[in-house]
């Protein structure tokens, strides 16, 4: 008994080729389903023998299949097995699509594996095999005609454009092998459309043309050759004038036709930089519309390379989100286009989307084509032009003698046990806020004294609230002063900025730290401050207009320095009169010439009654200020501080 046969894979003919329904008369109508035999070790098994029993009640009687049936199934598989099955049939893609109509092979094909003699699994003999195309974000694809080689290009182009009509398609790089045509296209779209006109299209020859379609990009290798045609293509595309170049769609360039250069992918599109900062440095305008840009980080090296850079096109590109830009940032674009890009999509409020892109191009005034308002920023060039961090900044050196004798005569006198001398000190409208810091709880509880003054608006939501804590006019403000705790200033700890310098105006910051003496000099708190001062012309001199303090919880570093080199201001001990209060702490602007110094000290003279010796030494000490004189000898008066021999004539 044959081998073949009894596995059932029937005989074959002298040309090898399998007859499935034909059986030699000797087995067709035998069953030996009885029959048994020995194997090597004696087992008796039983041997299943196959036979094809056709079911219904043929012409052919029963078990038997009419000769012309043979001949029929013969040449079907002769024809299909011609070319196809010769060329191509253990090729992958070929093999899908020719298996759909060699049923048998597809059923050989799908019963591998399977048991012998189970049941062929329903419909495995229909199943389309053919591979489902999806979109991708490489969104290139390309379309192999097997055998497409025998046939004029001219015909193949037509042929499937005027199959797709009216939907349009561009075939790149068309190259005809040895076994089959190649071709590529741009976009997802045109791809499925022509992947389904796969045996649509007939040929001169009578056959049904095979379309085999899947994503890839066009092969491509970097060299000198790839980058003279490069350099070649981008020249035409250069204005000198307006110093700007346009790379739209870089890859469809005529002069490029035959050789894939796509800048979405990184090692062309860092050539292309190259050749920019080698043959065109001064470039300022780049246009890399619709050139299927997607991630960015390669394109860092132009804010090195291409400086100049101020115009910036990127529309009809797949740039997904908007952080993919920060790679672009170090970039001083005054113009950007990002139309037509997913990122876009994601915000539906252009405000947003504006402010996002500022954020990362702070000098764009146009974007998109639409023009927008001057952006707010520092007309700064380069941040390395800023100057360098001082302890203390004079914005004028010749206010420096006058900001250290304004602080010397201030802080001497609000250390001092009695406040109230600080009256002719601030304007008869001036205006005080004090804020705590708060955000610490425990913050809360040490500064205490504090809280009761607290302005600070973040807390202070009411308009009555924050009225009531600031403090207007002279009297009000130095009332609020002297019921905060005494106090001892560290002036070692002071920095001073003056930011403000004229005859005018002036705008002094100090900051620095002070303790709160305790009467028993027993666990004096330590807190750091910042006061804001804007000081204007009164008088002779000048006076306090507006102040801000705030009062904080010194850091460690700071408790650890303070006071430890501090030897306070010098103070002359009564009956000095530098120690007096002043209608200004600072000095008048300008001092009165000699003839006009006699005319004063005369007149302190006679109204004072001091000799004139210490009339000079009185206005000598307040800076030739006739008023603050006055009022400083009748404070001293009252106190009975000045001594007899100022009143003894020569």
């Amino acid at each position: 008994m044959s081998r073949n046969f009894r596995r059932g894979r029937g005989s074959r003919n002298q040309l090898g080729e399998r007859n499935f329904y034909e059986a030699p008369q000797t087995f067709v109508d035998h069953d030996d389903r009885g029959e048994r035999n020995n194997d090597r070790r004696g087992r008796n098994n039983t041997v299943r023998r196959v036979s094809f029993k056709p079911s219904g009640n043929g012409a052919g009687g029963r078990g038997k299949v009419s000769r012309a049936m043979q001949q029929l199934v013969r040449s079907h598989l002769n024809r299909e097995e011609d070319e196809a099955m010769r060329g191509d049939m253990f090729d992958s893609d070929l093999r899908t699509h020719i298996g759909s109509n060699n049923n048998n092979n597809n059923r050989n094909r799908t019963n591998r594996g399977r048991r012998s003699g189970s049941p062929l699994p329903r419909g495995a003999g229909n199943t389309n095999l053919r591979k489902k195309l999806v979109p991708t974000q490489n969104s290139w694809y390309e379309v192999r005609i097997p055998y497409g080689q025998k046939y004029e290009k001219e015909f193949v182009l037509r042929s499937i454009q005027q199959a797709i009509s009216p939907q349009f398609f561009i075939p790149l790089y068309y190259k005809a092998a040895e076994s089959s045509v190649t071709f590529y296209v741009e976009d997802f779209a045109t791809a499925e459309a022509i992947q389904k006109l796969d045996r649509k299209i007939a040929t001169p020859d009578g056959r049904k043309m095979i379309l085999l379609v899947r994503s890839n990009h066009p092969v491509f290798q970097v060299n000198d050759q790839l980058k003279e045609r490069m350099k070649q293509a981008m020249v035409k595309r250069y204005n000198p004038v307006t110093k700007a170049l346009n790379l739209e769609k870089f890859h469809a360039d005529p002069d490029l036709s035959d050789i894939f250069c796509a800048l979405f992918r990184p090692q062309i599109i860092l050539v292309a930089i190259d050749i920019i900062a080698e043959h065109i440095p001064e470039l300022e305008a780049l246009n890399l519309n619709d050139n299927k840009l997607y991630m960015l980080d390669h394109l860092r090296s132009m804010a090195t390379k291409i400086p100049n850079i101020k115009i910036l096109y990127m529309a009809k590109n797949r740039i997904p989100y908007i952080n993919t830009l920060d790679s672009l940032k170090a970039l001083k674009l005054v113009e950007l286009n990002l139309e037509e890009n997913p990122l876009k999509q994601r915000y539906e409020d252009q405000t947003i989307y504006v402010s996002e892109i500022r954020k990362r191009f702070p000098k764009v005034i146009k974007l998109d084509n639409i023009d927008l308002p001057p952006p707010i920023s520092f007309d700064v060039e380069d941040e390395s032009k800023f100057p360098s961090s001082k302890a203390s900044f004079l914005c004028d050196a010749s206010g420096a003698d006058l900001v250290r004798q304004f602080l010397e005569q201030y802080f001497v006198i609000f250390d001092s046990n009695n406040r109230q001398m600080l009256l002719e000190a601030y304007h008869e409208h001036a205006m005080f806020s004090l804020t705590v810091n708060t955000y610490h709880q425990n913050n809360q509880q040490k500064l205490a004294a504090y809280m009761h003054g607290n302005r600070n608006i973040k807390h202070k939501t009411d308009l009555d609230s924050r009225c009531r804590s600031l403090k207007q006019g002279r009297l009000q403000v130095v009332s609020y002063l002297s019921e905060l705790p005494p106090t001892k200033h560290d002036p070692q700890s002071f920095a001073v900025d003056l930011t403000l310098f004229t005859p005018q105006l002036l705008l002094l910051t100090v900051t620095g730290v002070f303790k709160e003496r305790k009467p028993n000099n027993n666990n004096e708190m330590i807190r750091s401050f910042q006061r804001s001062l804007v000081i204007v012309p009164s008088g002779g001199g000048f006076c306090i207009r507006n102040e801000m303090m705030h009062i904080n919880g010194a850091t460690r570093l700071q408790e650890e320095k303070s006071f430890k080199d501090a030897t306070g201001f010098a103070v002359t001990p009564a009956p000095s009169l530098a120690s007096t209060p002043a209608v200004s702490p600072l000095p008048a602007a300008s001092a009165p010439d000699d003839n006009t110094k006699l005319q004063m000290v005369q007149a302190l003279a006679t109204q004072s009654t001091m000799n004139l010796d210490w009339s000079r030494r009185c206005l000598e000490e307040t800076n030739w200020d006739y008023q603050r004189a006055e009022f400083a000898f009748g404070e001293l008066q009252k106190q009975n501080r000045i001594p007899p021999e100022a009143f003894i004539k020569n």
